[in-house]
């Protein structure tokens, strides 16, 4: 009887752990508001790994309702973590806003950063998203971004390219991409 028992347990604990990890299905909770469906390719965990030996990870929740949310976090080499992102995406009367706040490793804000940057979508197609800081400077908190945009590339690559506004007077810098595979 004692082998039983433990053989049942392991095979319950080796069944929970399956699915302990497993994708919710889209069916459980609210539906996607129509405004957010389009991002939906946005889904799942992305990783880009860096010529110095750190890693750039990016998460992103299905939408649901009138919501998702995302995080990114740098690693070194080393393991340490230099900073966070969190980022949600919100469908309002109007408009679709992408919110994020930024956090050192040590979960402290960044004093440049305490309020939150604002973008507004400017555009979404077929697995592809930008976004503008809001027209009000003062609620985009935005510094020297011109807009973020989040682009499919097949199934398994998300590409994100943040474009920083042109000096006055100067040309424009090279934007960053980040191109991340989808981790399985």
């Amino acid at each position: 009887m004692p082998r039983l028992f433990a053989a049942v347990l392991l095979l319950s604990l080796g069944s929970c752990h399956a699915t302990r990890h497993a994708a919710p299905p889209a069916s459980i909770g609210p539906a996607a508001a129509a405004a957010l469906q389009p991002f939906a390719f946005m889904t799942g965990t992305w990783v880009q790994e860096q010529a110095n030996g750190a890693i750039i990870e990016e998460q992103w929740s299905m939408p649901r309702g009138a919501s998702m949310l995302g995080s990114f976090r740098r690693l070194l080499g080393n393991g340490a973590t230099p900073f966070y992102e969190f980022t949600q995406i919100v469908a309002e009367q109007d408009r679709v806003v992408l919110r994020q706040i930024h956090v050192h490793g040590n979960f402290e804000t960044d004093p440049r950063r305490a309020v939150p940057m604002e973008l507004v979508l400017e555009k979404a197609a077929a697995g592809s998203a930008t976004f503008v800081p809001v027209p009000d400077g003062t609620k985009a908190n935005a510094g020297s971004l011109d807009r973020v945009t989040y682009q499919a590339d097949g199934p398994d690559t998300l590409v994100v390219t943040v474009q920083p506004k042109a000096a006055e007077g100067k040309p424009a810098e090279s934007p960053l991409v980040f191109r991340m595979s989808r981790v399985r």
